[in-house]
């Protein structure tokens, strides 16, 4: 498992997630890098090209956690282009890095559809955080803890291993992503008015928060769910 998150990582860097703030936003004119059009059109390119490949055929599970990791590598690259983006409540919401304003839950849905989920996102970000999850996962992988200390909180997230997670809060949801040596925090919150990304450990919204539920992203279901283009049925609760 060690070498595998060392390759998920090197991976994420390799697809450019340095998520750095500020300049991150001027574009590809600055960075070299594509526009987050092109990473999607590119996204969903590959995901036609992988559906055909496996069409017919049943999915065993080392396939499932290769896509997987490719999966959240995307993500992460989609992620890196919102970081410093605005925070905003109220319509309308961007679907635009760099543009507008943006939800928490709105961001989170966001990057879910454009990584290629079939989901609404108007519908999902209306969602209490708890409903947001069991949109997507469910059963063993979600956790909920009421008032624990941040240290149980942290511990439990890496009893469950290495991967993307979808975290509810008080008001609030955002995603995590776990290594074997860090937990990354990226939400778009009013206490930073922006899209950001933090060590876990030390963000505020999480440590002060008393009601913490995660939910880990990316199961069997969630991989063939994306790979065939099921809609994801989004809950009410």
């Amino acid at each position: 498992m060690l070498q595998t998150t060392r390759l998920l990582v090197f991976a994420l860097l390799a697809l450019g997630w340095s998520l750095q703030p500020a300049t991150a936003l001027a574009g590809p004119a600055a960075s070299g890098e594509p526009t987050y059009a092109q990473l999607k059109s590119d996204i969903l390119e590959r995901k036609i090209a992988l559906a055909e490949q496996w069409k017919g055929r049943v999915m065993d599970s080392v396939a499932i956690h290769e896509l997987s990791e490719e999966l959240v590598a995307s993500l992460g690259h989609l992620a890196g282009h919102w970081i410093g983006s605005s925070w905003g409540r109220g319509l309308p919401q961007s679907d635009t890095p760099g543009q507008g304003k943006i939800n928490c839950g709105t961001f989170v849905g966001t990057l879910l559809r454009d990584v290629g989920f079939k989901v609404d996102v108007k519908k999902l970000q209306q969602l209490p955080s708890q409903g947001i999850i069991r949109s997507f996962v469910s059963g063993t992988r979600v956790k909920k803890q009421i008032g624990v200390p941040m240290s149980e909180f942290l511990a439990a997230v890496n009893d469950m291993g290495p991967g993307l997670f979808i975290i509810g809060l008080d008001q609030h949801v955002g995603l995590l992503l776990q290594t074997d040596s860090e937990l990354r925090y990226f939400h778009s919150s009013i206490e930073t008015g922006k899209v950001a990304q933090e060590n876990a450990a030390e963000a505020w919204t999480i440590s002060s928060s008393r009601y913490r539920v995660v939910g880990k992203l990316l199961s069997k279901k969630n991989v063939r769910d994306w790979l065939s283009g099921n809609r994801i049925a989004v809950r009410t609760r």
